[in-house]
């Protein structure tokens, strides 16, 4: 599996730099002011899955002329699915691109990773993998490539590989730069935001629009580095993942961040410099390769525009990403996606970031499930019921707040999920996730989050409805979120 070993390498790599100093993230002045962002992320969907064999890079899309989608899923090969809308991607797949010949830089596989239409033509983005010693001590050794295609994606000409690392391969390592997402700056030029191996840090390269075989790596100020094996000044740990903001003409990134306890958000005016939003998008508990895990895994996180799937997006787009389960294995892998709207106010915010407390249920068994997350396995046969509140994906400084986790029963044939002070789950209860924060008191455009219970279905749920909506009887008042 090419995700696992390298990935746990990187966390490991990353893990003692946070052991000895916080992650450096470079910090640059600009006009917006992102402590103005207001952030409300929707309901978790699952789009697709679960796959043992697929799910392995970002998911990239393209609109169609008939006004359906076609979405693009990698694993070694990418495959493409025909949707009516990005939130159809559920149907069979076809391989489009393959492995190449032994001894070459994509034997192992080419993966699609972003794609963007250029004149009449498609462009897409491939990574790379050579030398396929998976394994313990093992090595590979990633590049990018750029592919055109005349068919919106089904067949594909390989233009060449434009982008590689100045490190040599070596036994055990793995080498090379990759994962890449490709942009276009709408400035005539098209970039490109890089996993450099050798010290997991993300690196930048552009090439003109009017020829996206030239490329060449941002060092020490200048673009003048060659793209192949040439030096890049690493501008910090933000991800390969990028799109164009362009409401606020900004490139954002988004990262699956551990030590920052969450799905980082950054901005960047000149493309290089980039600024954190102080909250994460999503809440997470870790973010461990080493599967089966205790905690949920969330991987490849990417910003897709929902009305054409590209990643030049407004202040309203999808946050697209794979997921692994608590307790599973990478043969659980699910695309999901989450609708994400922005607004500047007009000064800063106590708290920017809305996480969607969902309410879903089970109609023919009347079992409800309130969560932050994706319902996956069994679950994903609910339906939404209602957006309850929104969670703080962290805790708010200078007011009391309380962390809650979800904890749901193993009782044989009887689903209980319920909402809990984290630590406190019950016996005969097992802890899932972290669902995020609520205010301890009421606050300013904040609503009660209500603990719910309906007698005769044995089943927990939340309300902002003191009465419960009529659906069961409150147990008590666990806290205050911010208003749907």
């Amino acid at each position: 599996m090419r995700i696992a070993l390298p990935r746990i390498a990187g966390i490991v790599a990353l893990a003692m730099l946070g052991t000895a100093a916080p992650i450096a993230v470079t910090q640059a002045e600009s006009a917006l002011c992102m402590d103005c962002l207001r952030v409300r992320v929707g309901p978790p969907t699952v789009v697709r899955g679960p796959f043992p064999d697929e799910l392995d890079a970002t998911f990239t899309a393209l609109k169609l002329a008939d006004g359906s989608f076609r979405g693009f899923s990698a694993n070694g090969a990418t495959y493409a699915i025909e949707g009516i809308s990005l939130w159809d991607m559920g149907g069979e797949r076809r391989a489009v691109m393959q492995p190449g010949e032994p001894d070459k830089e994509n034997e192992c596989g080419r993966w699609l990773t972003s794609t963007t239409r250029m004149g009449g033509a498609v462009l897409g983005f491939v990574h790379q993998e050579s030398i396929c010693d998976y394994g313990p001590q093992g090595q590979t050794d990633k590049t990018m490539a750029i592919a055109s295609s005349a068919d919106d994606g089904l067949t594909w000409t390989d233009l060449g590989t434009v982008l590689s690392g100045p490190d040599a391969p070596r036994k055990g390592t793995i080498s090379g730069e990759g994962d890449c997402a490709l942009v276009d700056g709408m400035d005539a030029f098209l970039y490109a935001y890089c996993l450099r191996n050798s010290d997991w840090q993300t690196i930048v390269a552009r090439a003109p629009a009017s020829d996206p075989t030239d490329w060449h790596k941002f060092n020490d100020g200048t673009w003048n580095e060659p793209g192949l094996d040439g030096a890049a000044t690493a501008i910090g740990f933000f991800g390969p993942a990028a799109a164009y903001l362009q409401d606020l003409a900004q490139v954002a990134t988004v990262t699956t961040d551990p030590w920052f306890g969450g799905v980082r958000l950054s901005l960047s005016a000149d493309k290089v410099s980039f600024v954190d939003l102080d909250e994460p998008l999503l809440t997470i508990d870790g973010s461990d390769w080493n599967r089966p895990a205790a905690s949920d895994l969330v991987a490849y996180a990417t910003m897709l525009n929902p009305y054409n799937g590209s990643n030049i997006v407004n202040q309203h787009f999808l946050l697209s990403y794979v997921y692994v389960p608590p307790g599973k294995g990478f043969e659980s892998r699910y695309l999901v996606q989450q609708e994400v709207s922005l607004s500047l106010e007009d000064e800063p915010l106590s708290a920017q970031v809305g996480m969607a407390l969902a309410r879903w249920s089970d109609p023919a068994r009347k079992i409800y499930v309130t969560s932050t997350g994706p319902l996956t396995g069994d679950r994903q046969a609910y339906q939404q019921d209602t957006v309850v509140a929104h969670m703080l994906t962290r805790p708010p400084e200078g007011v009391a707040s309380i962390k809650f986790a979800e904890c749901s029963s193993n009782a044989p044939g009887h689903l209980d999920q319920v909402l809990v002070e984290d630590g406190y789950c019950s016996a005969g209860y097992v802890r899932e996730r972290s669902a995020g924060w609520l205010y301890a008191a009421e606050q300013k455009g904040s609503v009660p989050v209500y603990r719910c219970h309906a007698g005769a279905e044995q089943t927990h749920f939340a309300s902002s409805a003191a009465d419960c909506e009529g659906l069961g009887d409150m147990d008590f008042l666990l806290g205050y979120g911010l208003a749907p």
